[in-house]
């Protein structure tokens, strides 16, 4: 009988470690650009090598690092821009080739709170869930990030005077974008229309827009590129078009001020992907 159990106890730990090491594994939040939809802590099951992804989906990234030698680190985002989409942010709405998108249930945005006493209590605080933010004067000003359903609730306290959406203007150029280029007049509020690349493509190119495709053609895809004036060579050779070999995506993360994303790093590359999240297996403490 022992026997039996224990050979029964050995396949079943054989399976799961096949499982975990083919098919699946683990992965604890690590930071708070999915806040909202998913806590720093939360620990998540995620398969590996997906296909078929689409919009929506939260995937788990290598972070694209400049030096190959590097250990990347993970982090999940959620997928907003297949390979062939044009994407457009405008007053923080996004768009795929022209049509607004839904947004996130729990996507964050930060709002400028006004109070009409000098110091909101831990308590009010706790009772909101308030924890991403805090005092921005010696006054009644606070700024915290927001779900819709958190700022319909404060709008509604009494001890709350307003709450105004913070938002950058159209044309105010914000060189942590990317590509970071002054021909791309962009910040993360209003940002695009950009194109993501898929496989085969072929990408017209010049010195204007060569910002945005630098990062694929030499980094992701280990080609030599070298600008001289008014001048592209790729390789060596003169060039006014390139020839895309993978394909490319582009992710937001949920808490959408506060995040990271491809907005700020670029294009993410299909090598770059790891997985896709299936289910929150245990959620961490607010």
């Amino acid at each position: 009988m022992q026997i039996a159990w224990l050979k029964t106890a050995g396949l079943a730990l054989l399976v799961f470690i096949l499982l975990r090491l083919f098919f699946f594994e683990l992965f604890m939040v690590n930071n708070r650009d999915m806040e909202g939809s998913y806590l720093k802590g939360d620990v998540l099951l995620v398969k590996k090598n997906p296909s078929n992804l689409h919009r929506g989906q939260i995937l788990l990234l290598n972070y694209p690092l400049p030096d190959s030698n590097q250990v990347a680190p993970l982090f999940i985002q959620r997928l907003v821009g297949l390979p062939g989409d044009s994407l457009l942010l405008s007053d923080k709405t996004l768009f795929v080739n022209g049509e607004e998108q839904t947004a996130p249930e729990f996507q964050k945005h930060n709002y400028f709170i006004k109070s009409r006493i000098a110091q909101l209590d831990s308590n009010f605080l706790e009772g909101y869930g308030l924890n991403d933010g805090g005092l921005v004067s010696t006054g009644f000003d606070y700024s915290y990030a927001l779900t819709k359903t958190q700022k319909e609730a404060l709008e509604k306290d009494s001890l709350i005077e307003s709450i105004k959406l913070k938002k950058e203007k159209k044309n105010m150029f914000d060189a942590t974008c990317f590509p970071g280029s002054i021909h791309c007049n962009w910040n993360a509020d209003q940002y695009g229309k950009i194109y993501v690349p898929k496989k085969n493509d072929s990408i017209l190119i010049d010195t204007t827009i060569i910002s945005l495709y630098e990062e694929i053609i030499s980094r992701y895809e280990q080609n030599t590129l070298t600008i001289n004036q008014d001048s592209i060579f790729i390789n060596g050779q003169y060039s006014t078009s390139y020839k895309v070999k993978q394909n490319y995506y582009f992710t937001l993360g949920d808490n959408r001020d506060n995040a990271v994303d491809s907005r700020h790093w670029g294009f993410l590359p299909e090598s770059c992907i790891r997985g896709k999240v299936l289910y929150r297996i245990k959620r961490a403490k607010p």
